[in-house]
């Protein structure tokens, strides 16, 4: 079933404080890595924690939020925004049983040139509003020359092949050339017997530091049930291991928030014992 959108008052979303927002970048090198499975469920878990959360799909030419949430068409949608026909709040909706903040695409998305000047219009009027976290989930490779500066952090997906693992490379350099913090996350670990270790992937990559995400049917699950895995399950190895790329990010606000039920703790304590050599986290 298709949701209809709730567009959302944003007369409260202000000045922001210092350290707000942290501008997270959710990219890879090619398709099909996961890039918004892993927006949206953490932007859910973060949300879960009280934060406030904006998620953008800047992704036009293949735009998924919607269609991973069961959502309509946003007709206020991303293309709008940047191109300056209407005000970035007036592209904000909730995604209602989390009061996610959302910007979506449209299937008859305006044709964008993301120059400087929409650039940072659009930018700086969302840096303006009271978020926690901004989630990009962008396009397959690089980010813009223009965009250098609004980002903080860069999420590098990637799946345990060497091909994966090489064109990921090449985004680690164009972060190290910009001198944004980025860090690994390899996706879908265990779902093949001939997928790379991870140290490899790591030493394809360049050695930054990683986080892992298995393969988990609890995934395959949400898309089916529209709804963010981390909400079907909290305690899905898949959910734990967002939690932990969360948690890194939870340190970079100034003001951590850990809401996290006691019977939730417990059982991520035994899921990572069990992981034995698995590492989540950084380095």
């Amino acid at each position: 079933m298709v949701k209809e959108l709730k567009y959302i008052s944003l007369s409260n979303l202000s000045i922001i404080m210092p350290n707000r927002p942290y501008v997270i970048f959710i990219a890879s090198q090619k398709g099909g890595v996961g890039k918004t499975t892993i927006a949206v469920n953490l932007g859910t878990a973060l949300r879960y924690r009280e934060y406030q959360v904006l998620l953008i799909d800047t992704d036009v030419a293949t735009y998924s939020i919607s269609s991973h949430l069961g959502l309509k068409d946003a007709e206020n949608d991303y293309s709008k925004a940047i191109n300056g026909k209407i005000d970035v709040k007036e592209a904000i909706f909730s995604y209602e049983p989390l009061d996610l903040n959302l910007i979506l695409g449209n299937q008859e998305a305006e044709e964008i040139e993301e120059n400087a000047d929409k650039i940072n219009r659009f930018y700086s009027q969302v840096l303006k509003l009271n978020y926690d976290f901004v989630l990009i989930d962008s396009h397959p490779g690089p980010f813009s020359e223009n965009m250098a500066k609004y980002i903080n952090d860069v999420v590098i997906l990637t799946t345990p092949d060497a091909a994966s693992a090489k064109s990921s490379a090449k985004l680690a350099k164009y972060c190290e050339k910009h001198r944004i913090e980025h860090r690994l996350v390899i996706n879908r670990i265990g779902s093949s017997k001939f997928e790379l270790e991870t140290e490899e992937v790591e030493r394809l990559c360049g050695d930054i530091a990683s986080v892992i995400i298995p393969e988990d049917d609890i995934v395959q699950e949400s898309n089916t049930r529209h709804k963010p895995a981390y909400m079907v399950n909290k305690s899905a190895p898949f959910s734990l291991a967002i939690d932990e790329l969360a948690r890194i990010y939870m340190l970079k606000t100034g003001k951590p928030m850990d809401t996290e039920p006691e019977a939730d703790r417990q059982s991520k304590k035994s899921f990572f014992q069990k992981l034995g050599g698995w590492s989540l986290g950084s380095k």
